[in-house]
């Protein structure tokens, strides 16, 4: 299969390196605002962590300021920019952004697939985060972050179709902070550490960092309360890269079943309702909160216990504040 993949490669490739060399002759235009802008994206598609990032981000920030978060809405059944109300639905603003919505009271969301039209809709914000906009260079920023997940880091990774990058492993170059994600801390250690700081170093001048995954305590979908995983549950993902939230269930209890969908997947009642019907009543099923905005509404009558297991990242080796002193001298 590889000798047709890369050849297709090779193609997409030179696609993507003719696209950010218009930007970098200033041939295609990058709008900038008065708005310090913070993007978080990735060179690779999809499974890097992004998500938690953003709200990581959002914790630390909106403590000082009012934040907004910009995103492309991946997934909506909508086009065109729409800023977040009090009855948006994942179906109208996409997963992740109604993530952020249902979260964050005081967290402005737009989304736009053209995110240069998406800044005007923000009215009470003081700094936005670009959600998944490494390569959308039209809009300007003042931050750059660019994920990378650590079990496949992007300076061994492929363009795609043969690997899983969006753009040569050269594009990180454009990043001014590089985070390996999902660490794993009992195998990483100084040498792994200094290996991919070296490795990096070679497509990017970028700051590097290091983050595990923290899983917080399970709660229900329906009355957020917080609850004991039984012995025995069933998963239901539709995320990029389950593994990690596997891990982390099995520590505490059997997976009797997994029905695992594909990033994005659009929920529907028919779906839940073919589940139900191959499940003992009663049984309990553990969820992720990228998938319970899409599962709430249409699981109300269901007679499935969901849980939801709520995740962020942990700034490792102790540079938590590094991290932010870095970000917020960027910023200023």
């Amino acid at each position: 299969m590889n000798f047709l993949l890369k050849p297709l490669s090779v193609i997409y490739d030179a696609i993507t390196y003719q696209r950010n060399k218009s930007y970098d002759n200033n041939a295609s235009k990058t709008f900038n605002f008065d708005l310090p802008i913070i993007s978080v994206g990735n060179l690779s598609v999809g499974g890097t962590g992004k998500t938690p990032f953003v709200e990581f981000l959002i914790q630390y920030y909106s403590e000082n300021k009012k934040v907004g978060v910009l995103s492309r809405g991946y997934g909506r059944k909508t086009k065109g920019p729409i800023r977040a109300h009090e009855s948006s639905t994942a179906k109208e603003i996409g997963d992740e952004p109604m993530q952020y919505h249902s979260k964050y009271d005081d967290v402005e969301v737009v989304v736009s697939e053209q995110r240069v039209m998406g800044v005007p809709f923000f009215e009470n914000t003081e700094l936005i985060i670009l959600d998944d906009a490494y390569q959308h260079r039209a809009i300007g920023r003042n931050v750059n972050i660019m994920l990378s997940d650590s079990s496949k880091p992007f300076f061994q990774d492929h363009v795609l179709p043969y690997g899983r990058l969006r753009e040569r492993r050269e594009g990180a170059e454009r990043a001014q902070i590089i985070i390996f994600t999902k660490v794993d801390e009992e195998s990483f250690d100084q040498s792994n550490r200094e290996e991919f700081i070296s490795q990096s170093k070679k497509y990017s001048k970028g700051n590097v960092f290091f983050t595990s995954i923290y899983y917080g305590e399970p709660y229900s979908l329906h009355n957020q309360k917080k609850v004991n995983l039984p012995d025995e549950v069933i998963l239901l993902t539709s995320i990029a890269n389950p593994n990690p939230l596997i891990r982390e269930v099995e520590k505490y209890s059997s997976i009797s079943k997994h029905y695992k969908f594909r990033d994005h997947y659009s929920f529907t009642e028919k779906t839940i309702e073919r589940i139900e019907n191959e499940l003992p009543k009663g049984s309990t099923v553990v969820i992720t909160e990228k998938d319970a905005v899409k599962l709430k509404d249409i699981t109300t009558k269901s007679e499935l216990k969901f849980i939801v297991m709520p995740i962020l990242p942990k700034v490792l080796f102790d540079q938590e504040d590094e991290l932010f002193h870095c970000i917020n001298s960027l910023l200023n």
